[in-house]
């Protein structure tokens, strides 16, 4: 019988250095910003979006039998209430679960009491009301071009008694919709007209109601799991002077800027659009006809009229609130 050969037992040390770059770049992947769920008494006593805000009512648009059936529900409504709505600081959603996507925001700007408040360090909250699987959360967004796009501007519900909750209410889940980085900073897209509405406001002390959503279809292209919506439109509700209610509908493209990311075939340039009422029926399926009395003509004549789309120019000086 051999006896047992000896073994030997050194330590071993390994360092290794890399490059300022490098580090930044191993931190970024490492890094995960926070996803928080607010305690369900946080929503206690919310009443989110008022209809009767700017004198008539301007109930929330109807959803067809599917939309309703795939709403996510709210688990903490109250008694009488419609169980599709959650409702914030002067703004209410209404979540389509299968596409974990808003059908729609709506919200209440108060020109003459809005507050400057600064954005601080991000944060964004899932939603307890509503199960998690029916919200996209980080990972959608995370080393791509994609940001998470306020569908109820940041600043649109900053007024009012509470300035701060209603900023951090815009901070949710539930409230934001993948939209390409150019899209939503550019300031002749997304963050111009978000822009012009609210500086307009401010200047001429109006209420304005905003109703805001993602254009959903099956053919979206699919990334990381989530059909990614190609178009989002806005619906404005103001006064005018003489005390008329106004209403006007907007188309906002970003195929183009979404086909830089994924292989498929734009159609359309990236733009904002002046649209009709039927049109964005059409095209999403929400039901704004009660409006459609109070809708500004889309142009007196021409073949747009006849398309229900309407470029606006890059500065938006052919808008009108």
């Amino acid at each position: 019988m051999q006896s047992p050969q000896p073994r030997l037992t050194v330590p071993l040390n390994i360092a290794i250095e890399i490059g300022e770059s490098a580090t930044a770049e191993l931190a970024q992947v490492a890094y995960t910003p926070a996803e928080i769920a607010r305690p369900h008494s946080y929503y206690d006593g919310y009443t989110g979006y008022e209809p009767g805000f700017l004198g008539t009512d301007l109930s929330l648009p109807e959803l067809s039998d599917e939309q309703r059936r795939n709403a996510a529900k709210n688990n903490d409504a109250p008694a009488g209430k419609d169980p599709t709505v959650l409702p914030y600081t002067h703004f209410s959603i209404v979540v389509n679960r299968r596409r974990q996507l808003a059908y729609y925001t709506a919200v209440n700007i108060d020109g003459a009491k809005t507050v400057e408040f600064d954005r601080q360090a991000d944060k964004w909250y899932f939603d307890p009301r509503i199960a998690e699987s029916e919200q996209i959360g980080e990972s959608l967004y995370r080393r791509n071009a994609l940001d998470r796009g306020h569908l109820v501007r940041r600043l649109d519900p900053v007024w009012g008694a509470d300035p701060a909750r209603a900023n951090d209410d815009t901070f949710h889940f539930t409230n934001c919709s993948p939209q390409h980085e150019k899209f939503n900073q550019g300031t002749e897209l997304w963050l111009g007209l978000e822009n012009f509405i609210l500086e307009n406001a401010d200047l001429t002390d109006k209420k304005i109601t905003v109703f805001t959503g993602p254009v959903m279809t099956d053919d979206d292209p699919l990334y990381k799991g989530v059909r990614l919506p190609l178009a989002y439109w806005k619906v404005i509700g103001y006064r005018d002077p003489g005390g008329a209610l106004r209403v006007s509908a907007y188309l906002l493209d970003q195929t183009r800027l979404i086909d830089d990311m994924l292989p498929f075939a734009a159609v359309f340039e990236a733009g904002t659009y002046r649209i009709s009422l039927a049109h964005l029926r059409a095209q999403t399926g929400l039901d704004f006809r009660y409006l459609e009395t109070h809708e500004t003509p889309l142009t007196s004549d021409g073949l747009e009229a006849r398309v229900g789309r309407v470029p606006l120019h890059s500065d938006f000086s052919n808008l009108v609130l």
